[in-house]
């Protein structure tokens, strides 16, 4: 058996390859959406986080805020985003998701989700119990971690 360090790294890689294989990076449930990468980061962030002021979202991208201004301006164009006066600063604006933007995110979760299982049908049943286990795993550690640095 790996010790532990290799088996971390041979994980990572696999990780690291699974992301970046041609398959995964198929945009093809993408393309209706007619989003551009940065605005595709703002709907997913807002899913996220519920909601951010545009501030909050250009230090989430590590960003001047300026960046994302026109980004935003486009989504609330498109109906995805709201923007709200901020109770706390009337200088600042609040944004959220729209029903529309929320239901743009679940469509393409979706959309994922069926894909994995396709994928996933395709796995040996002892391999797929192993990877469930394993993934089990990692939850509980990362949600263990999680609950250590505050985050929920």
């Amino acid at each position: 058996m790996m010790a532990k360090k290799e088996s971390i790294e041979s994980i990572t890689g696999l990780m690291r390859n699974l992301m970046h294989s041609p398959e995964a990076r198929n945009p093809h449930a993408w393309l209706h959406l007619e989003l551009t990468r940065e605005q595709l980061r703002v709907i997913f962030l807002l899913s996220f986080k519920g909601s951010a002021s545009p501030g909050e979202v250009a230090e989430s991208f590590d960003v001047p805020k300026a960046n994302v201004t026109s980004v935003i301006d486009r989504l609330v164009g498109k109906g995805l985003v709201n923007r709200q006066e901020n109770p706390d600063d009337r200088r600042s604006y609040i944004l959220s998701l729209t029903e529309e933007g929320r239901s743009q995110v679940e469509q393409l979760r979706e959309i994922g989700d069926a894909r994995i299982k396709r994928v996933l049908e395709k796995m040996p049943d002892e391999a797929l119990a192993s990877l469930q286990i394993g993934l089990e795993s990692l939850s509980t550690v990362l949600k263990e971690e999680g609950e250590a640095h505050g985050c929920h």
